[in-house]
């Protein structure tokens, strides 16, 4: 059964919109918020936009959303009273509104418990990371907002770490990004042997920790399903140290015999729960979740953008400075045996007298 009337996409900042507006073309539920019209105009004539007044971007400081928030009363509000059980906030981490506007969203979209005293809303982050040959203050903020969404972790579920460094054209990334997510939501196959159903879905998408996706047809052999999901997809890659919650999978036949749960436990360790379900020779969909965020991926930010730091502090110390050279002294009089240096403030004083 399709989820897709139960959830709702936020947008945040420049590439969180454009990303929403592929998922609002696809039927779903969608919420714009950035300060940059020029921005803003990209998106077209969509719904639910909001613009975040007196605040025309952060210019790469994160550290305005604070401000940007308490001056924008009324998208808080719109955040406090979405109505769907699940809500994917998407955001750049190299960008400063996105990023900096995305914990504080998810405090406020989590802050409703239900009587266990877990969030009412199933909140799941989907963070794009920049790729290595960004500049220094985007690898710089993608390590910062890292560290946001780590104190995050436990309220937040399922977190899907875009890889921008996969391929260079980044809407092709947000447009593969859709198709597996709603490939995902939709589905609705079912067999003799089993099916995967909403509940599990629901559970796939509660639970902590990153999470990645692969959506993969007949020609593609096992080898190739996992090595595009962990290492080199349009998902960070994967921790390696065999940790993970559940394991998914929707077999393209009435059988395993296009990949195996062994197959996956071996690549992503031994899984909390497996789901399985039979797509009638259609296209193998997997799923697995509760995996370690990709620090190793994500450390080379800081290191690089360390890296470049100290480069650039080592070459301002080494830059040459001009000095006076032999053209630039004027014949003194025989007379004069001390010569007073003028200040060129002292000289544009002289100078206003006369």
């Amino acid at each position: 059964m399709s989820l897709k009337n139960d959830v709702l996409f936020l947008g945040l900042g420049n590439c969180g919109c454009k990303q929403a507006k592929v998922f609002y073309e696809m039927g779903y539920k969608a919420m714009f918020a950035n300060g940059s019209e020029q921005d803003l105009k990209i998106l077209g004539d969509v719904p639910n936009i909001y613009r975040l007044k007196n605040f025309d971007g952060f210019g790469g400081h994160r550290e305005r959303a604070l401000d940007c928030l308490a001056e924008n009363a009324e998208f808080v509000e719109a955040l406090q009273n979405i109505k769907e059980k699940i809500v994917f906030e998407l955001h750049s981490t190299a960008g400063s509104t996105g990023s900096g506007i995305a914990p504080y969203s998810e405090g406020v979209l989590t802050e409703e418990k239900d009587e266990k005293g877990n969030p009412k809303r199933i909140v799941c982050s989907v963070p794009t990371l920049p790729s290595f040959s960004e500049p220094i203050g985007k690898k710089k903020s993608a390590y910062k907002a890292m560290l946001d969404i780590q104190e995050m972790q436990d309220v937040l579920g399922a977190t899907f770490f875009i890889n921008n460094n996969a391929i260079t054209d980044y809407d092709s990334i947000n447009n593969i990004f859709a198709n597996l997510l709603n490939s995902f939501l939709m589905n609705d196959s079912y067999g003799k042997k089993n099916n995967f159903d909403e509940s599990e879905k629901i559970e796939m998408l509660r639970q902590p920790g990153a999470a990645v996706l692969g959506l993969f047809g007949k020609d593609h052999d096992k080898d190739f399903m996992l090595e595009r999901m962990t290492k080199n997809g349009i998902f960070a890659p994967i921790e390696n140290n065999k940790i993970c919650g559940d394991i998914a999978v929707v077999h393209s036949g009435s059988d395993d015999s296009d990949i195996t749960v062994d197959n996956m436990i071996a690549e992503f360790g031994k899984p909390f729960n497996i789901f399985e379900g039979y797509n009638n020779g259609n296209s193998t969909l997997i799923c697995v979740n509760g995996l370690e965020y990709p620090v190793s991926h994500i450390k080379q930010f800081g290191d690089l953008a360390q890296k470049a730091f100290d480069e650039r502090k080592r070459n301002r110390k080494n830059a040459e400075k001009l000095s006076d050279m032999d053209f630039m002294e004027d014949e003194v009089p025989k007379t004069t045996t001390e010569k007073k240096t003028s200040s060129k403030l002292d000289v544009l004083r002289k100078r206003m007298k006369k």
